[in-house]
């Protein structure tokens, strides 16, 4: 993988802390978990806690109107808001985005509220399904509208993996911008709160609180922004305790880029059992700052390493010193890499 030299030009966020990257940074430094809610399974009671931390509701000034806009679900909805926030913090007018302009977009989930409703109207009565639901669960849905939404010329295309694929998609959009497929390229991730993810993220932890949300990076060859210095990774496990093992070969490799004051944004939940080997991994050196994005706002799933993107760029525009991003996933591989100003 080769993503030197790409640059992050703007960034925009929607999470459980709100819908800015701003307000999602003051939340992560403040450090206090956000309320979490209870999710009801439809139908049934379920014998354990299940809550989840929702984005608030969407200001005015964050409502987008556009036909495709009309029965988009939430996801679609928090990636639009991503996006022209990105477009607006590089300098780009919302409203007229650059030509030759790419997306990329990365998912876990996908469109689990639309797939949900579809599908229990098959049960309930087939002849009734509705075909204006349909085209919303297919997984390429948000990045479709968000094309047609913003006008973009360029390739759009969608990536599904684990909450770490983000990094996939920024390998993929370097070599977009380098052989002249587009001039920059938008990468977005984003998920959805439903009842079933929220229940199966317990199955790992009862306190593995879900989230949602979207995290948006407008990328270049050129320009201002933070820049990709280094990418570490992938580097494959098949179990937890491969996993385990590999964290600290994944910081040493990282370490090895680093001179002097950094900060580190970890993947930390607050629960140990998932914690303790990333925490001991990374405790070879002393950080300036050290933020835990999960452990404040839940688990994003498929947008979750985005995020921690979005705050790494607001980090080293803030501090001017390097930030190391930890991303070492649940499912296949680990990855880290190295934003400097």
């Amino acid at each position: 993988m080769n993503v030197r030299d790409i640059r992050i030009r703007g960034v925009g966020a929607v999470s459980s802390a709100g819908w800015s990257a701003a307000a999602m940074h003051e939340a992560v430094l403040a450090g206090t978990p956000l309320p979490s809610a209870p999710v009801v399974r439809p139908g049934d009671v379920r014998t354990w806690p299940c809550e989840s931390r929702f984005a608030p509701a969407s200001p005015p000034e964050k409502i987008a109107r556009h036909p495709r806009l009309r029965r988009s679900s939430a996801i679609t909805r928090y990636s639009v808001a991503a996006a022209l926030e990105a477009l607006a913090d590089a300098g780009h007018d919302p409203a007229a985005p650059p030509s030759g302009l790419g997306i990329l977009f990365v998912m876990m989930n996908g469109c689990v509220n639309y797939t949900g409703r579809f599908f229990h109207e098959v049960l309930q009565n087939p002849a009734q399904a509705s075909p204006l639901i349909f085209p919303e669960t297919v997984f390429n849905a948000p990045a479709s509208h968000v094309a047609s939404f913003l006008g973009v010329d360029g390739a759009v295309s969608t990536l599904l993996g684990s909450p770490n694929s983000i990094m996939e998609a920024l390998d993929t959009a370097a070599f977009w911008i380098s052989s002249g497929l587009v001039e920059q390229c938008m990468l977005i991730a984003a998920e959805e709160c439903d009842w079933l993810s929220a229940e199966g993220l317990t199955y790992y932890h009862p306190k593995l609180t879900a989230s949602e949300g979207a995290g948006a990076l407008l990328l270049s060859a050129s320009g201002d922004g933070p820049r990709v210095s280094e990418m570490i990774g992938p580097l494959a496990y098949l179990s937890w305790q491969e996993r385990c093992d590999l964290l600290p070969e994944l910081a040493s490799q990282t370490l090895a880029h680093l001179q002097g004051p950094a900060t580190l944004i970890n993947d930390r939940t607050g629960i140990h059992k998932l914690d303790h080997a990333e925490i001991a991994a990374w405790s070879g050196r002393p950080w300036d700052t050290v933020l835990s994005p999960k452990y404040v706002l839940g688990e994003s799933m498929g947008a979750s390493s985005a995020l921690q993107l979005v705050l790494g760029t607001l980090a080293a525009r803030q501090t001017q010193q390097p930030v190391v991003i930890s991303m070492p996933g649940t499912n296949t591989a680990a990855y880290a890499c190295v934003l400097t100003p």
